[in-house]
């Protein structure tokens, strides 16, 4: 149970700061008169947001640095991969929901223009689908490695592995 507990907190945080960003970068952020020196494609606030989001998504292994040593190890970091990007999309629709503007064809998020399924009354960018998808599959993992993790912590403990 401990572990459903730090995930779900985990991806809260993750969810909260991806909102917060998005709001900040919404209003107080003049995106739309920034240029993009870095790569062509992003601008030095959006090294800011990486920073801070890795940040935050790597809260779980930072709170549990010795799993990291342990077997435990690749539950975190497969919680904190899924952690990353999730918190980039949230912070990225976040700011199309503040300023109440749906993602055109030809928007910035898009990648290339239509990269994207058309919802009707917005599009949705393939990389949200492709973040989603991996998200999902790293917590998928990341439950598998915490079940592996806390038989073998029972086993070496010399307690009962049998589910309660």
């Amino acid at each position: 149970m401990s572990y459903e507990i730090e995930t779900i907190s985990e991806l809260a945080a993750t969810v909260i700061a991806g909102i917060d960003y998005g709001i900040i970068e919404a209003r107080w952020i003049p995106t739309g008169s920034l240029g993009l020196p870095l790569f062509g494609r992003f601008s030095y606030y959006h090294v800011g947001l990486l920073l801070l989001m890795l940040v935050v998504s790597t809260a779980l292994a930072w709170s549990h640095l010795q799993w990291i040593f342990e077997d435990r190890k690749k539950y975190v970091l497969y919680v904190c991969a899924a952690a990353l990007p999730l918190s980039l999309l949230v912070e990225d629709a976040t700011w199309f929901v503040t300023r109440s503007q749906p993602i055109g064809y030809s928007e910035w998020t898009m990648i290339r223009p239509g990269w994207g399924v058309n919802l009707g009354f917005t599009w949705l960018p393939f990389w949200y689908l492709g973040t989603i998808a991996w998200g999902v599959i790293m917590l998928y993992l990341s439950r598998r490695y915490a079940e592996r993790g806390y038989q073998a912590y029972r086993t070496r403990m010399g307690l009962s592995t049998k589910p309660v």
